[in-house]
């Protein structure tokens, strides 16, 4: 009976880690367009840094602002590319 019980607290524990390592990851979203997402992060007091970052992911194509969040002097920015 105590191996059947500690059979089933393992399988549980172990389920609980798999469920929870899910959420640390996803796959990339996509604008309704189709084009790909990328999260950015750059100094909020310094816009030249954002857009340097940004033209850089994007190959100098152009970009979309499609979230911008600042928080302590850092921006996090969710881009989507022009296409080609």
């Amino acid at each position: 009976m105590k191996n059947l019980a500690r059979t089933a607290i393992l399988l549980s524990s172990g389920l609980l880690t798999v469920t929870l390592s899910a959420c640390g990851t996803s796959a990339p979203l996509f604008t309704s367009d189709g084009r790909a997402t990328q999260q950015i992060q750059c100094s909020a007091t310094n816009s030249g840094d954002c857009d340097q970052r940004a033209r850089t992911q994007c190959a100098q194509k152009g970009y979309d602002i499609l979230t911008r969040d600042v928080n302590g002097g850092v921006a996090n920015l969710v881009i989507a590319c022009h296409p080609s």
